[in-house]
């Protein structure tokens, strides 16, 4: 669940203190990270890998790398700036080996990315026996890059579509947002730790909440969106980073396309979820995402991940809700399975089959509403919806619907038993 730092309650004071205990004790086990062995903080190796530095650089508001290192010092933190995100990573060495039913896939891909990588970071080893903490690093910004241009292809946009400074840089016949990156004046932050004590200490130095787990969240005065975790996420399953990956994906496609033309209102939380999910499926459809309702929720939904194979029976048997009713939804923290199910199911269609229309879609979900006067109401944006998607697909809600469902019907899915 997004969480606006304006929204967020004001520290207390015996959180303070506990920060300010935290602190003294990081400070005083501060590790800190060996040198880049890939890039060696030489310019021309840096620019080679698209990036812009390795650190220090602002985080947020009132965030540095520096003040972050302080705050949590017993994580090495490896900081990468590229082209469109800062990060933080702490994530130790992963071994490339194991007998679980995933790794197969999961070597594969190392694999395929250690040979993309290798162009950009000649020194990176083709088949290594260890991830190093460092190639991680490299790894993750090498795959939110990667991610950054699959979300630009689905938006039919480029850098240069985009203001090119903060402010409104140029007057289009469309308002394209505030900043460079989708919109926003900042680049996207993600930062990954390994103990969830760290990333809650991290909430509530500089977000005013109390989150050891994952959580999405904007710095509106600074101009960026942020997504962070630890690797003891869910009892431990981010220390997979086939798991990781996917939420990943998952959660910064969700800030990529909420953040896109501004944050003068998010998208339906169905296309948001839908999105993160399509991109997130494409990584591996075994670890699925679920937002959390609020910071007590501690439930993981289920563990149920094979949803190409109940599309077919839940559109049969009317398992899904009617997407009159479903569209209007206004929080995806209450969806069930059935419902990030429907989520992706929809959106996959709808790109599969309509790219051009469900892209016009998007972009006229991001138009801006009342001129920008102020925050729409969830009637407003309901409203906005419906006359967005008659605009788009020629057709209404029913009918979008009709047409789903026969083509589900009637392209009915292998079943596999892969993984299982």
């Amino acid at each position: 669940m997004p969480i606006h730092p304006y929204l967020c309650l004001a520290l207390s004071l015996l959180s303070a203190l506990a920060c300010t205990s935290s602190l003294a004790m990081a400070q005083s086990q501060r590790i800190a990270a060996e040198p880049d062995p890939y890039t060696r903080g030489e310019a021309h190796l840096l620019a080679k890998a698209g990036y812009e530095n390795l650190g220090p650089f602002a985080f947020g508001t009132d965030q540095t790398t520096q003040g972050i290192e302080a705050l949590l010092g017993t994580e090495p933190l490896r900081w990468i700036e590229t082209k469109h995100f800062r990060i933080g990573c702490s994530l130790p060495a992963v071994a490339c080996s194991g007998r679980e039913g995933w790794r197969k896939d999961w070597l594969a891909q190392v694999r395929r990315e250690l040979l993309e990588l290798q162009g950009k970071l000649p020194s990176v080893k083709k088949r290594p026996k260890v991830l190093d903490p460092w190639l991680r690093a490299h790894l993750y910004a090498h795959r939110l890059e990667k991610l950054y241009r699959e979300v630009s292809d689905v938006l039919g946009v480029d850098d240069a579509w985009f203001p090119t400074r903060r402010g409104d840089a140029f007057a289009p016949k469309e308002y394209r947002g505030k900043g460079p990156y989708f919109g926003m004046p900042e680049k996207f932050t993600v930062l990954l730790v390994q103990t969830g004590a760290s990333h809650a200490r991290y909430m509530r130095a500089y977000h005013g909440i109390d989150m050891s787990d994952p959580m999405r969240c904007f710095d509106s005065e600074f101009g960026c969106a942020y997504w962070g975790a630890s690797e003891e996420t869910a009892n431990g399953l981010f220390r997979n980073d086939h798991a990781l990956h996917a939420n990943v994906v998952f959660n910064v496609a969700h800030n990529l396309y909420t953040c896109f033309r501004g944050l003068g209102h998010e998208l339906p939380p169905w296309v948001a979820t839908g999105l993160g999910h399509w991109h997130a499926r494409k990584i591996t459809p075994l670890f699925p995402t679920y937002d959390r309702k609020n910071e007590h929720d501690r439930n993981p939904r289920s563990t149920f991940w094979a949803w190409q194979e109940r599309v077919h029976g839940l559109v049969a048997n009317r398992g899904f809700e009617a997407l009159d009713t479903f569209m209007d939804r206004q929080d995806a923290g209450v969806f069930g399975v059935e419902q990030q199910i429907q989520s992706w199911a929809l959106v996959d269609y709808l790109l599969t089959h309509k790219r051009s229309q469900a892209r016009n879609f998007l972009h006229l979900l991001k138009e801006p509403i009342l001129n920008r006067r102020r925050t729409p109401t969830a009637h407003e944006l309901q409203v906005h919806q419906r006359e967005s998607l008659i605009q788009a697909f020629d057709c209404d809600v029913e009918d979008l619907e009709a047409e789903w469902h026969k083509h589900v019907l009637t392209h009915k899915p292998r079943y596999s038993r892969r993984h299982r």
